[in-house]
């Protein structure tokens, strides 16, 4: 996924879309979200855990890198899915994580408890919606594709 996505970086024009990238755009709102609360350190590196056969994972971890402009680096597991985010920090770090086959995701933050919430996979239509809802050129994509991706390193399953 790592090099189709790249390629898709390399013939960008303004309107492109991918359904990939409304697959993750629950874990980007509550990442965006748990990065709004206190303690506003700065993010030193990511990691991004999922399916290394889709592109997804590759996707959100460009938007991590774009955003966040720190080190992100992903790894497959296997699962199917993206099940972890890792945001690390000079304290405690922010952790979203979703087991395969649930459709509930645990946050967990310092100083706080850690919080469940609902993130199902989002299905085919739900992501063909979102891209027909939106029909001019998505910056965010843009620049997770372009800009994001080539920081990004990835771990193959091995």
């Amino acid at each position: 996924p790592h090099a189709v996505v790249a390629r898709l970086a390399e013939a960008y024009a303004p309107g492109d879309t991918d359904l990939a990238w409304s697959r993750g755009t629950l874990w980007r709102g509550l990442l965006a979200a748990a990065l709004d609360e206190p303690p506003y350190e700065p993010v030193l590196s990511a990691h991004v855990t999922g399916e290394g056969s889709r592109p997804s994972m590759e996707l959100l971890a460009g938007w991590l890198a774009e955003r966040l402009g720190c080190p992100v680096t992903t790894e497959p597991d296997g699962s199917g899915l993206i099940t972890e985010v890792r945001l690390e920090r000079a304290g405690v770090p922010i952790v979203l994580r979703r087991e395969p086959g649930t459709q509930v995701a645990v946050l967990s933050r310092p100083d706080r408890p850690d919080q469940q919430t609902n993130l199902p996979v989002r299905t085919l239509p739900d992501c063909l919606m979102e891209e027909l809802r939106r029909l001019d050129p998505d910056e965010a994509y843009a620049h997770a594709l372009t800009r994001g991706l080539p920081a990004v390193a990835s771990r193959s399953l091995r």
